[in-house]
C-alpha cells in the first residue's frame, strides 16, 4: 500500500523545488458564507422566507429544515455558486457550514446535497411562490424604521433565455430568442429589490401588469399610508389598466414611455421642425453640439383611456437623425425637460440593478423541469441580491466598494482563502497575512457584530 500523499507538481524556483498536497485540513476559499451570516441576522431575511414556507415533509424523515436549505442556497448563490448541484462539493466546506451555524469539522452536521436542493425547488407550490413574493415585500418595508416621504418604484421586464424544454418558455421577437421575461421592481431610490416575478415569454398585458402591481403597491400602502409613490417603467406599462389603477389610489402618480401614433407625431410637428432647424442652424458655428433637443407637452387622451393624461415630447436631433420620444405622466408641475431627463431618464439605472440581478447573481439559471421551481428559482435569486445590497448599502457604506457590484464583492471580500480551527469553546479563522483587504474587512466585520437589528415597522 502507497502510504504517500498525493502531490502537485509545479515549476521549481532557484534552489527550491515546488510541491503541493491536500493535507491542509481546515482550509476553506470563501469568506463570503459569513459576511452574508451577518447582514442575515440584521435583517432577518431567510427567517422571513422560511415562516412564509409550511413544511409539508413528515417530520421523522427531515435533516435540513426550510430554514437551513433556504440559508444554503441564498449564500451559494451569493457567494457565486448559482447551480444547486455545487451543494455536492460544497455540503462539507468548513465555512458554508459556519454561515449555515453548524459545526465546521462535524461529519453528521454536512449541509444538504444537490438532490435534497432539487426536491425543494420543485416541491414548491403556487401559493408557496405566493407567500415567498409577499414576503419580499415585506422585507423591502421591513428596512424603513419609520414612513418614508417618497417612494419610487421602477418596473422593467428582462429577457431570460431558454436552452432546454422549460415550461411556458415561448418565442419572443422583440429578443430573438426563446425566453422568460421576468418582470422586476426595483426601489428607484435605493436599488431595493421589491418583488421578481417570472413570466412567460410573451409580451405581458395591460392586466397583467395591473394584477401585479396591485398587490404590490396595497402591501406596501398598508405599512406606509401617507407616503407618495410613483411608478415609473417604459412603455409596456403604458397600458390604460395599470394608469387607471394608480390614477385610482391616493396620493400616487405614474411617469411611463409611450409610443408614438400618427396623431401623436402630428401633434409634435412643429417642434419636431423647430428641433431640425436649430441643428441645421449649429453647424454653421464652431463647436457644433452632439445634439439638439427641445420638449413640450400637451394634453391627449387615447381612445382606450378613461381620461386625458399629460404627454410629453423630447424633439431630438442628432449626426445619426431624428430620435422623436413620448411619456405620459399624471405628475403635475415641473416643465417637459425636467421631467423627462431628471425624473424618466433616471429609471436606466435600474438596467443595472437587472444586471446586477442576472449576470453577476446568474438569476437567468432557470433550468428547471417545472415553472414553478423556476419561479422558485428566480425568487432565491433575489433574496441572494437583496443581502448583496444592503451589504453593500450599510456595511460598505463610505468605503470603496460601497458602489461595487455583486460580482466585485465576491472577488474582492468573499473569495478569500481562510484557514477555520476549531477549540473547545471557540472557533478561529486565519486569513492571509498579505490579504489586501483587510482594513476593508475590519470595518466591515465590526459593523456586522456590533450593530444590532433595526426594530423596523414590520419586524416580528
Amino acid at each position: 500500500m502507497n502510504s504517500t500523499s498525493e502531490q502537485l507538481r509545479f515549476a521549481s524556483i532557484p534552489a527550491h523545488s515546488v510541491r503541493a498536497d491536500f493535507a491542509g485540513g481546515g482550509l476553506s476559499s470563501d469568506l463570503g458564507p459569513l459576511l452574508l451570516r451577518g447582514v442575515d441576522l440584521q435583517i432577518g431575511l431567510t427567517k422571513r422566507l422560511a415562516a412564509a414556507l409550511p413544511d409539508r415533509r413528515h417530520q421523522s424523515y427531515i435533516s435540513h429544515s426550510y430554514h437551513d436549505l433556504l440559508t444554503q442556497r441564498i449564500y451559494q448563490i451569493g457567494c457565486g455558486y448559482e447551480d444547486g448541484n455545487d451543494a455536492n462539493s460544497l455540503r462539507h466546506d468548513p465555512m458554508f457550514k459556519l454561515g449555515a451555524a453548524r459545526s465546521p469539522f462535524d461529519a453528521a452536521a454536512a449541509l444538504a446535497s444537490g438532490a435534497t436542493i432539487s426536491r425543494f425547488e420543485h416541491a414548491a407550490s403556487r401559493q408557496d411562490i405566493y407567500r415567498v413574493s409577499e414576503a419580499l415585500v415585506e422585507q423591502f418595508i421591513a428596512n424603513f424604521a419609520s414612513p418614508p416621504k417618497s417612494l419610487i418604484l421602477d418596473l422593467d421586464h428582462s429577457e431570460d433565455a431558454c436552452y432546454g424544454q422549460q415550461p411556458l418558455a415561448f418565442y419572443n421577437h422583440h429578443y430573438g430568442s426563446t425566453c422568460y421575461l421576468p418582470l422586476m421592481i426595483f426601489d428607484g431610490q435605493s436599488g431595493g429589490l421589491i418583488a421578481a416575478v417570472l413570466r412567460p415569454g410573451r409580451r405581458p398585458f395591460g392586466e397583467e401588469n395591473a394584477m401585479i402591481m396591485r398587490r404590490v403597491l396595497k402591501r406596501i400602502r398598508q405599512h406606509f399610508p401617507d407616503t407618495h409613490i410613483l411608478v415609473r417603467g417604459d412603455g409596456h406599462f403604458s397600458g390604460p389598466e395599470l394608469m387607471s389603477l394608480i390614477d385610482g389610489m391616493s396620493n400616487m402618480d405614474f411617469i411611463f414611455g409611450f409610443a408614438c401614433n400618427t396623431k401623436l407625431l402630428a401633434m409634435a410637428e412643429p417642434t419636431r421642425l423647430r428641433a431640425i432647424d436649430r441643428w441645421v442652424a449649429a453647424q454653421s458655428q464652431d463647436l457644433v453640439p452632439n445634439a439638439v433637443r427641445l420638449f413640450d407637452e400637451f394634453t391627449y387622451k387615447a381612445r382606450s383611456w378613461p381620461k386625458a393624461w399629460r404627454v410629453l415630447l423630447k424633439a431630438e436631433v442628432m449626426a445619426l437623425g431624428e430620435n422623436t420620444r413620448f411619456i405620459v405622466t399624471s405628475l403635475p408641475g415641473l416643465d417637459a425637460g425636467m421631467l423627462y431627463e431628471d425624473i424618466y431618464c433616471a429609471r436606466g439605472q435600474a438596467e443595472n440593478y437587472i444586471k446586477h440581478l442576472k449576470d453577476d447573481l446568474a438569476a437567468d439559471r432557470t433550468s428547471c423541469t417545472s415553472f414553478l421551481a423556476n419561479c422558485m428559482r428566480l425568487l432565491l435569486h433575489a433574496a441572494a441580491y437583496i443581502l448583496h445590497q444592503q451589504l453593500r448599502t450599510e456595511g460598505l457604506r463610505h468605503t470603496a466598494l460601497s458602489q461595487a457590484q455583486p460580482s466585485t464583492v465576491i472577488a474582492k471580500l468573499f473569495k478569500i482563502a481562510v484557514q477555520v480551527r476549531q477549540y473547545k469553546n471557540k472557533i478561529v479563522l486565519h486569513l492571509p497575512s498579505a490579504c489586501p483587504a483587510k482594513h476593508l474587512l475590519r470595518t466591515l466585520t465590526e459593523r456586522l457584530y456590533l450593530s444590532t437589528p433595526a426594530r423596523s415597522l414590520n419586524s416580528s
